[in-house]
Order: C-alpha cells, then structure tokens, then sequence
C-alpha cells in the first residue's frame, strides 16, 4: 500500500520501530493552553489515505504525562477524501492542569494508524428480535 503525504515541516513521518502499528504526527506550530482551554494543534501534514481504509488519530501517552493535555475527542476519524491541499491534520486537546504549557514546534503529539473499513448495506427494521443486554456495566449482572 502507497500513502501520499504533504508537509510543510523537515520532521519524519515513519513507524519508529519495526513493531510499530502507528506512526507520529508532530506539532508545526507553537501553541499554549491555559488551564481548562481547549485547541487545536496544527502537524502541518495532509495524508491522502487509501480507499477502503481510514486514518484514526490518537493521542501519545507522553502528550498527556508530560503536558497535561488530554485529545478532547479521544480518538480522530480523517476519512479518505479529506486529503486537499489545506487538510492538514490537527489535534484537539484540553489542559486537564492548573498552569499554562507550551506545545513546541517539533514536539510529537499524536499518532496515526491506518484502519481497513468496509460499509455494509443498511438495512432498516422496526424491531431487532434480540435479547435487550442493559448495556453501561450491566454484563453478568441480574
């Protein structure tokens, strides 16, 4: 499989080890969060992903041990056709702490992994005829 990706920074986007499932994104821009706020942080990269594949972002556990800073949607979808030359990806975050940090430019923020999808066909019906589970930590529960 081929990825065609477009940056406008010299750092590397590769797997940093030979069992690595996700590669980095590194931040392209400085960006500071005072406490409780919530941004963006620019990488400066597009990624023209392959059809039948999507790109899920996540953020580093070091992005939160060393920062503080929390992905405010967990993880991120970037479908295949969001590849123009702006779709830069970006990284949502909070600061989940009580003093101000700075994302410098160069620092690794986030990880990419490329994800096999199918679409099924949508079927509608009125009732789904299976058991109702509870759902929310009711498993093996009565």
């Amino acid at each position: 499989m081929k990825v065609r990706i477009k940056k406008n920074h010299d750092f590397p986007i590769e797997y940093k080890t030979s069992g690595a499932c996700a590669f980095d994104f590194y931040a392209s821009e400085e960006k500071t969060f005072a406490p409780g706020e919530w941004g963006l942080v620019e990488t400066g990269t597009v990624v023209e992903t392959p059809e039948g594949f999507m790109l899920m972002t996540a953020p580093r556990s070091s992005t939160f041990k060393n920062y503080g800073l929390m992905q405010v949607n967990s993880v991120g979808i970037i479908d295949n056709d969001y590849c123009g030359d702006t779709d830069t990806i970006k990284f949502p975050f909070i600061n989940m702490g009580n003093e101000s940090v700075t994302i410098p430019v160069g620092e690794r923020i986030g990880q990419g992994i490329f994800v096999k999808i199918e679409k099924p066909i949508i079927e509608f019906v009125e009732t789904m005829g299976n058991v109702d589970r509870g759902g929310f930590g009711t498993t093996g529960k009565k």
